[in-house]
C-alpha cells in the first residue's frame, strides 16, 4: 500500500459502528467493515475521480479531486468537475491515485464518508448497477451478487462477496436453491480463492448442488488442514443440506472429539447458530443433541447455555443445572451462565435450582438478575 493509500484512507475513513452477528458461517471480521450499498446509504453523492494539485494554505492543507464519473449526482456537486478536499495529501502528480468516493456537504464543507482506491472504472459500473435494486428485494441483492463473486476484477469480487457475508443466515439459505452449483465447484476448487470465502461457498454449494457433491466437500472436512478448517462451519452446512444424518453426526463427532482444535468446535457450534436461525423448527432435535455435547464441556458450556436461554429452548433443563457443581464447570461466566437460564427458564426444576443459589450466596443472584434487565425491550410508550 503506498503511502498516498494510506494517508488518503487515513482522512477519510469514517468508523462505522458494527452491526448484529449476521452470517452465521462466515467471518466475523466481515461484520465490521460496510459494503458499498451500505455507504451509499450515508452519502448524498458517489463519485469517481483521481487525486492532483495538493497544497499548502497557511497552516491548511489542500488537494484537489477531479470528477472523472458521477455515479449518485447531487445538486450540492451539480456540473462541478473538481472538489477540494480539506487536507494536504501529497500524491504523484505523473500517476494520480484514482478513488471512488462517498461523500455529502456539510455546512459547506465536503464530508467524507467512505472512499475506496480503485485501479480502473469496473468498480463504478458494478456499484451503479447494483444500487438501482431495491434494499427489500434482498433476493434480488444476492443474487446480483452472486453473478459478480468470481469477476475479474478483484475489487467487484470483493465487495460482492461482501455483500454475501453480510447477509442475514435466513436471508442466504432462502436463496441457495435459486443459485448454480458449477460456480462454488469451481470457486473451491481454485487455490487462489481466499479460505475466507471458501465457508460460504461450501453451504452454498451443499444447497443447489447434487448428491455427490457431499464426497466433494468431506474431502475438505478430512483434510484437517488450514484451508478447510477456516471453512469448517460452511463444509458442515453444506453436507448437513446434502446429507442430514451424516452432516449433524460429522458435528457432534467435532464437538465430542477432545482432540480437536477449539477453533474447530467453535466452527461446529457456528453451524449449529446457523441453522437455528434458518431452519429451527426443522433442525431443533438435531441442535439440542448436538448441544448436550457443548453443555458438559466445561471450556464451551457458557456458550451452548446462553444460546439455549435467549432462543427459550428449555428441553436441557436438568442437563444445564446438573452442571453446575462439577470442578470442569466451576469457572464464574459458566456459573454465572447457568444462572442466568435458570432465572429465566419457567420450569420447577429452575425456581428450585435460583432458590439454593439465593440462600448460598444472593449478592451474586441478585446481580445477575439485575443484568437480565438491561435485556429486555423498552416499554411501548401509548399515545396520550
Amino acid at each position: 500500500m503506498s503511502k498516498t493509500t494510506i494517508i488518503f484512507t487515513a482522512i477519510v475513513m469514517l468508523v462505522l459502528a458494527p452491526q448484529g452477528r449476521t452470517c452465521s458461517i462466515c467471518d466475523p471480521n466481515f461484520q465490521q467493515r460496510p459494503t458499498m450499498r451500505q455507504s451509499a446509504k450515508l452519502s448524498k453523492f458517489i463519485v469517481l475521480g483521481t487525486l492532483n494539485n495538493a497544497r499548502l494554505d497557511g497552516e491548511k492543507g489542500r488537494t484537489d479531486f477531479q470528477i472523472e464519473r458521477v455515479i449518485i449526482n447531487d445538486p450540492a456537486i451539480e456540473k462541478q468537475k473538481t472538489l477540494t478536499i480539506p487536507a494536504y495529501i501529497p500524491v504523484d502528480p505523473k500517476n494520480p491515485p484514482r478513488y471512488l468516493m462517498f461523500a455529502e456537504f456539510i455546512n459547506g464543507r465536503l464530508d467524507i464518508v467512505h472512499s475506496r482506491l480503485t485501479q480502473g472504472t469496473a468498480i463504478a459500473d458494478y456499484l451503479k448497477e447494483t444500487l438501482r435494486i431495491e434494499d427489500r428485494d434482498r433476493s434480488a441483492v444476492l443474487q446480483f451478487c452472486f453473478k459478480h463473486i468470481d469477476s475479474a476484477d478483484a475489487e467487484v469480487s470483493a465487495d460482492a462477496f461482501h455483500e454475501l457475508a453480510k447477509a442475514s443466515d435466513q436471508e442466504i439459505a432462502d436463496v441457495a436453491r435459486k443459485l448454480a452449483p458449477d460456480k462454488f465447484r469451481k470457486l473451491m476448487k481454485d487455490p487462489k480463492t481466499p479460505a475466507d470465502r471458501l465457508g460460504i461457498y461450501a453451504y452454498l454449494l451443499g444447497a443447489c448442488g447434487e448428491k455427490a457433491d457431499a464426497d466433494f466437500l468431506l474431502k475438505f472436512i478430512n483434510a484437517n488442514d488450514d484451508r478447510g478448517n477456516a471453512a469448517l462451519s460452511g463444509l458442515l452446512g453444506g453436507l448437513i443440506e446434502l446429507r442430514p444424518e451424516q452432516g449433524w453426526a460429522t458435528v457432534g463427532t467435532i464437538l465430542r472429539d477432545p482432540k480437536q482444535a477449539f477453533s474447530n468446535k467453535l466452527a461446529a457450534l457456528g453451524t449449529i447458530r446457523f441453522y437455528h436461525s434458518c431452519n429451527p423448527t426443522g433442525s431443533r432435535s438435531a441442535i439440542l443433541e448436538a448441544l448436550t455435547a457443548v453443555v458438559e464441556q466445561g471450556d464451551m458450556a457458557d456458550m451452548a447455555i446462553e444460546d439455549l436461554r435467549r432462543w427459550q429452548w428449555w428441553e436441557h433443563t436438568k442437563l444445564i443445572i446438573a452442571q453446575d457443581q462439577k470442578k470442569s464447570h466451576a469457572a464464574p461466566l459458566v456459573r454465572h451462565a447457568i444462572l442466568r437460564y435458570a432465572l429465566c427458564c419457567p420450569r420447577p426444576e429452575a425456581a428450585e435450582f435460583v432458590k439454593a443459589r439465593r440462600i448460598e450466596d444472593a449478592a451474586t443472584v441478585k446481580r445477575i438478575e439485575s443484568s437480565l434487565e438491561f435485556e429486555k425491550p423498552a416499554p411501548v410508550k401509548s399515545n396520550p
